[in-house]
């Protein structure tokens, strides 16, 4: 899958190697962010309007949007494995409920089967061979 379609779409379904993988990425998208901002404003100083070096994290609010986006549509497209509404997702928001939510979003298996959220995974085992008489 499309990495940028895998961290910021809430449409399909993903399984739990998936959801790891994505939270994965997101973090390390998120350090990536955090060293290069460190590594910008202990180096460069910005024109008086803009310097943000009075401690504010305001340069940083698109990437955590972006973050927040990519925690959303993981936990969404995981939901919709699971046969459950992305809206759930939205309990991401809730301290304490947010850490249950990964736990079960990494263990609980996802339907086989199509459902309303797009096709299942597809079959492991091959079809027997037909015989002709």
């Amino acid at each position: 899958m499309n990495p940028f379609k895998l961290l910021w779409s809430f449409h399909q379904r993903i399984g739990r190697i998936a959801y790891a993988g994505g939270w994965l990425l997101n973090v390390v998208l998120l350090l990536f962010a955090l060293a290069v901002w460190q590594i910008v404003t202990e180096s460069w100083t910005p024109p008086e309007p803009f310097n943000l070096k009075d401690g504010s994290l305001l340069a940083l609010l698109p990437v955590a949007v972006l973050f927040f986006w990519a925690k959303f549509a993981l936990a969404a497209k995981r939901l919709h494995d699971l046969g459950v509404t992305g809206w759930f997702s939205l309990l991401m928001i809730v301290p304490g409920a947010n850490l249950i939510m990964i736990i079960v979003l990494l263990i609980a298996r996802g339907e086989d089967a199509d459902n309303r959220f797009g096709p299942g995974r597809p079959s492991t085992t091959a079809p027997a061979p037909a015989h002709h008489a």
